[in-house]
Protein backbone atom coordinates (compact mmCIF):
# COMPACT_ATOMS: atom_id res chain seq x y z
CA UNK A 1 0.00 0.00 0.00
CA UNK A 2 1.46 3.13 -1.23
CA UNK A 3 1.86 6.20 1.36
CA UNK A 4 -1.26 7.91 -0.92
CA UNK A 5 -3.23 4.95 0.08
CA UNK A 6 -2.85 5.16 3.34
CA UNK A 7 -3.76 8.74 3.39
CA UNK A 8 -6.68 8.13 1.76
CA UNK A 9 -7.96 4.95 4.04
CA UNK A 10 -6.96 6.65 7.00
CA UNK A 11 -9.07 9.76 5.91
CA UNK A 12 -12.07 7.32 5.44
CA UNK A 13 -12.04 6.48 8.84
CA UNK A 14 -12.12 10.02 10.08
CA UNK A 15 -14.87 12.00 8.75
CA UNK A 16 -14.08 14.92 11.30
CA UNK A 17 -10.88 15.57 8.94
CA UNK A 18 -7.37 15.16 10.08
CA UNK A 19 -4.41 17.75 10.62
CA UNK A 20 -0.93 16.90 9.08
CA UNK A 21 0.74 17.11 11.76
CA UNK A 22 -1.59 13.53 13.46
CA UNK A 23 -1.61 12.12 10.10
CA UNK A 24 2.09 12.35 9.96
CA UNK A 25 2.13 10.46 13.51
CA UNK A 26 -1.18 8.60 12.88
CA UNK A 27 0.78 6.71 9.00
CA UNK A 28 4.41 6.80 10.91
CA UNK A 29 5.74 9.12 8.15
CA UNK A 30 9.36 10.55 8.75
CA UNK A 31 8.42 13.93 7.89
CA UNK A 32 5.27 15.71 8.00
CA UNK A 33 6.08 17.35 4.76
CA UNK A 34 5.07 14.10 3.34
CA UNK A 35 1.77 14.02 4.23
CA UNK A 36 1.09 18.07 3.53
CA UNK A 37 2.64 17.52 0.15
CA UNK A 38 0.09 14.46 -0.79
CA UNK A 39 -2.86 15.79 0.88
CA UNK A 40 -2.75 18.90 -1.20
CA UNK A 41 -1.47 16.79 -4.55
CA UNK A 42 -5.37 14.66 -4.11
CA UNK A 43 -6.97 18.69 -3.51
CA UNK A 44 -5.45 19.58 -6.73
CA UNK A 45 -7.53 16.46 -8.16
CA UNK A 46 -10.96 17.20 -5.90
CA UNK A 47 -10.60 14.09 -3.77
CA UNK A 48 -9.31 16.01 -0.56
CA UNK A 49 -10.48 18.87 0.77
CA UNK A 50 -8.05 21.06 3.36
CA UNK A 51 -9.81 23.39 5.50
CA UNK A 52 -8.69 25.32 8.79
CA UNK A 53 -10.87 24.03 11.83
CA UNK A 54 -9.81 25.57 15.22
CA UNK A 55 -7.11 27.23 13.51
CA UNK A 56 -5.25 24.20 11.98
CA UNK A 57 -5.94 23.46 8.71
CA UNK A 58 -7.41 19.48 8.47
CA UNK A 59 -7.78 17.01 5.72
CA UNK A 60 -11.36 15.41 4.60
CA UNK A 61 -11.89 12.70 2.31
CA UNK A 62 -14.31 13.48 -0.71
CA UNK A 63 -16.60 10.27 -1.05
CA UNK A 64 -17.48 11.72 -4.20
CA UNK A 65 -14.61 12.02 -5.92
CA UNK A 66 -12.34 8.61 -7.58
CA UNK A 67 -9.66 8.38 -8.80
CA UNK A 68 -9.87 7.45 -12.67
CA UNK A 69 -8.37 7.79 -15.94
CA UNK A 70 -5.06 10.53 -16.30
CA UNK A 71 -5.89 11.92 -12.93
CA UNK A 72 -4.86 8.31 -11.56
CA UNK A 73 -1.60 8.19 -13.67
CA UNK A 74 -0.67 11.28 -12.80
CA UNK A 75 -0.60 10.30 -8.98
CA UNK A 76 0.95 6.96 -9.65
CA UNK A 77 3.87 8.96 -11.29
CA UNK A 78 4.18 11.32 -8.24
CA UNK A 79 4.22 8.42 -5.67
CA UNK A 80 7.50 7.95 -7.26
CA UNK A 81 10.38 8.32 -4.31
CA UNK A 82 11.59 11.94 -4.85
CA UNK A 83 14.73 13.20 -3.05
CA UNK A 84 14.26 15.83 -0.15
CA UNK A 85 15.71 18.57 -2.77
CA UNK A 86 13.02 18.01 -5.26
CA UNK A 87 11.60 21.17 -6.34
CA UNK A 88 7.58 19.90 -5.23
CA UNK A 89 9.21 18.91 -1.72
CA UNK A 90 10.69 22.72 -1.52
CA UNK A 91 7.75 24.07 -2.41
CA UNK A 92 5.58 21.97 -0.15
CA UNK A 93 7.81 23.00 2.46
CA UNK A 94 7.57 27.12 1.59
CA UNK A 95 4.16 26.76 0.92
CA UNK A 96 3.03 24.99 4.32
CA UNK A 97 5.77 27.53 6.29
CA UNK A 98 3.96 30.65 4.87
CA UNK A 99 0.23 28.70 6.01
CA UNK A 100 1.44 29.00 9.26
CA UNK A 101 2.78 32.03 9.19
CA UNK A 102 -0.57 33.38 8.73
CA UNK A 103 -0.12 34.07 4.71
CA UNK A 104 -2.78 33.63 2.31
CA UNK A 105 -1.88 30.95 -0.47
CA UNK A 106 -3.66 31.96 -3.77
CA UNK A 107 -2.08 29.53 -5.83
CA UNK A 108 1.42 27.34 -6.30
CA UNK A 109 2.22 25.26 -9.68
CA UNK A 110 2.63 22.13 -10.15
CA UNK A 111 5.94 21.34 -10.35
CA UNK A 112 5.75 17.47 -11.21
CA UNK A 113 3.51 18.38 -14.72
CA UNK A 114 6.05 21.34 -14.92
CA UNK A 115 3.48 23.88 -15.18
CA UNK A 116 4.58 27.50 -15.79
CA UNK A 117 3.79 30.72 -14.25
CA UNK A 118 4.69 31.60 -10.52
CA UNK A 119 5.61 28.82 -8.38
CA UNK A 120 3.94 30.26 -5.22
CA UNK A 121 1.84 33.56 -4.88
CA UNK A 122 1.15 34.39 -1.60
CA UNK A 123 -0.69 37.41 0.25
CA UNK A 124 1.04 38.45 3.63
CA UNK A 125 -0.79 39.42 6.45
CA UNK A 126 0.04 42.93 5.79
CA UNK A 127 -1.55 42.81 2.70
CA UNK A 128 1.60 42.54 0.06
CA UNK A 129 2.03 40.30 -2.35
CA UNK A 130 4.61 37.83 -2.42
CA UNK A 131 5.91 35.66 -5.61
CA UNK A 132 8.10 33.23 -5.10
CA UNK A 133 10.66 31.57 -7.57
CA UNK A 134 11.30 27.55 -6.31
CA UNK A 135 14.38 25.63 -7.22
CA UNK A 136 14.97 22.19 -6.59
CA UNK A 137 18.64 20.65 -6.80
CA UNK A 138 19.97 18.88 -9.95
CA UNK A 139 21.13 15.21 -9.19
CA UNK A 140 23.40 15.86 -12.72
CA UNK A 141 23.72 13.92 -15.91
CA UNK A 142 26.66 11.79 -17.46
CA UNK A 143 28.13 14.78 -18.69
CA UNK A 144 27.02 17.41 -16.28
CA UNK A 145 27.90 17.98 -12.61
CA UNK A 146 25.28 18.87 -10.16
CA UNK A 147 27.15 22.03 -9.15
CA UNK A 148 26.93 22.88 -12.70
CA UNK A 149 23.37 22.80 -13.50
CA UNK A 150 22.64 24.40 -9.97
CA UNK A 151 24.40 27.33 -11.50
CA UNK A 152 22.21 27.32 -14.05
CA UNK A 153 18.95 26.67 -12.19
CA UNK A 154 19.92 29.85 -9.55
CA UNK A 155 20.21 31.84 -12.78
CA UNK A 156 17.16 31.27 -14.00
CA UNK A 157 15.45 31.71 -10.72
CA UNK A 158 17.50 35.22 -10.69
CA UNK A 159 15.52 36.30 -14.15
CA UNK A 160 12.47 35.03 -12.69
CA UNK A 161 12.84 37.79 -9.88
CA UNK A 162 14.25 40.34 -12.87
CA UNK A 163 10.79 39.90 -15.19
CA UNK A 164 8.53 40.24 -11.56
CA UNK A 165 10.40 42.73 -10.43
CA UNK A 166 10.06 44.85 -14.14
CA UNK A 167 6.17 43.56 -13.46
CA UNK A 168 5.08 45.49 -10.29
CA UNK A 169 8.47 46.50 -8.36
CA UNK A 170 6.00 46.76 -5.63
CA UNK A 171 5.83 42.92 -5.10
CA UNK A 172 7.53 41.37 -2.63
CA UNK A 173 9.78 38.89 -4.32
CA UNK A 174 11.00 35.74 -2.89
CA UNK A 175 13.13 32.20 -4.14
CA UNK A 176 12.64 29.10 -2.27
CA UNK A 177 15.89 26.76 -2.38
CA UNK A 178 17.22 23.61 -0.99
CA UNK A 179 20.41 24.22 1.82
CA UNK A 180 22.64 23.79 -0.94
CA UNK A 181 26.24 24.99 -0.28
CA UNK A 182 26.34 25.76 -3.93
CA UNK A 183 23.02 27.88 -3.87
CA UNK A 184 24.43 29.22 -0.63
CA UNK A 185 27.71 30.71 -1.79
CA UNK A 186 25.92 31.86 -5.15
CA UNK A 187 23.54 33.50 -3.03
CA UNK A 188 26.21 35.30 -1.13
CA UNK A 189 28.18 36.38 -4.78
CA UNK A 190 24.43 37.73 -5.81
CA UNK A 191 23.32 39.56 -2.39
CA UNK A 192 23.62 42.94 -3.85
CA UNK A 193 20.67 41.92 -6.45
CA UNK A 194 18.45 40.38 -4.04
CA UNK A 195 18.69 43.57 -2.03
CA UNK A 196 18.03 45.59 -5.05
CA UNK A 197 15.10 43.93 -5.41
CA UNK A 198 13.87 43.31 -1.73
CA UNK A 199 13.91 39.95 -1.82
CA UNK A 200 14.16 36.71 0.56
CA UNK A 201 15.20 33.07 0.44
CA UNK A 202 13.29 30.63 1.89
CA UNK A 203 15.99 27.89 2.83
CA UNK A 204 14.41 24.26 2.84
CA UNK A 205 16.28 21.90 5.19
CA UNK A 206 16.55 18.20 4.73
CA UNK A 207 14.00 18.03 7.27
CA UNK A 208 11.52 20.39 5.81
CA UNK A 209 12.40 22.91 8.06
CA UNK A 210 12.45 26.69 7.02
CA UNK A 211 14.71 29.59 7.12
CA UNK A 212 14.25 33.01 5.96
CA UNK A 213 17.12 35.56 4.74
CA UNK A 214 16.08 38.56 4.43
CA UNK A 215 18.01 41.00 1.90
CA UNK A 216 15.39 43.79 2.21
CA UNK A 217 17.44 45.51 4.60
CA UNK A 218 21.58 44.65 3.75
CA UNK A 219 23.09 47.96 1.86
CA UNK A 220 23.89 47.33 -2.12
Amino acid sequence: MTIQDRILDHLAQHPEGVDDDALAVALALKQRQQANLRCRRLEQFGIVTRRRVDGKIRNFLNPAASLQGNNSRKLEAFEGERPWFWEGRVQAAVVDYLRRSRYQIKSFVDTASKQQGKDVIAIAPSGDTLWISAKGYPTGTIRTQPQTQARHWFAHALFDLVLWHGEDPCASLGLALPMKETYRRLAGRAHWFLAVTRSCIYWVDEDGSVVVENYSSLPT
